[in-house]
């Protein structure tokens, strides 16, 4: 399979580029500023703007899958937004079917005692406006006729993968969630591509 990660370069896209390799895929690493060194010989780097139409349609020629990983630091304001619009348009006109998108856990739930209080204080405030942005981008895909899945993750951490996680079906928060290591979201992500398991769900994933 061909997959294009966006958001390649992030602290979560390496381990999904990571994963995809590791799985027997030809890569294709969409990425902003940040270098990857392609020292594999099933990866493509292709450096260019993910809300940029042009470069996105170029570079979805030929895909099978796309993930989308961008981070909340990615670049501008409602960036999840207007990169997922240039993204799934570009599917659409290439015909490539299958998507997984990294949101957050929490998106149109964001008052859920599940939550702590403290992380519900934060996306009252200072992430008002990454939740705003990340369920723009959720409306976007779950409006498409793709064979999407959504990502929503508990408290991204950097730890090695566990391999060992629980994962809501619904989309509803999980109880007792504790945070959930990059790697073993990438894991699921690929999953999500891999197999109809997910298909046109948003699952949150949680150790």
């Amino acid at each position: 399979m061909r997959v294009i990660v966006f958001g390649a370069a992030g602290r979560t896209g390496r381990h999904v580029v990571a994963k995809a390799l590791g799985h027997g895929h030809e890569v294709t690493a969409f990425i902003r500023k940040t270098q990857i060194n392609p020292d594999h010989p099933r990866l493509t780097v292709v450096s260019g703007d993910v809300r940029d139409s042009d470069a996105v349609r170029h570079a979805m020629v030929e895909q099978d899958a796309v993930a989308f990983a961008l981070s909340a630091t990615s670049g501008g304001a409602n960036i999840h937004e207007t990169g997922i619009a240039s993204v799934v348009f570009a599917m659409a006109e290439q015909r490539v079917p299958r998507l997984a998108a990294i949101s957050a856990a929490g998106t149109f739930d964001r008052s859920n005692p599940r939550l702590s209080l403290a992380y519900r204080a934060k996306v009252a405030t200072v992430l008002r406006a990454t939740y705003d942005d990340l369920e723009a981008m959720e409306r976007r895909i779950m409006a498409t006729d793709l064979a999407w899945t959504i990502v929503r993750p508990v408290g991204l951490t950097d730890e090695p993968a566990s391999g060992h996680y629980r994962v809501s079906l619904d989309g509803s928060l999980l109880p007792k969630a504790k945070g959930i290591s990059r790697e073993d979201v990438a894991s699921l992500t690929m999953k999500a591509l891999e197999t109809d398991t997910y298909w046109r769900r948003a699952v949150v994933i949680a150790r």
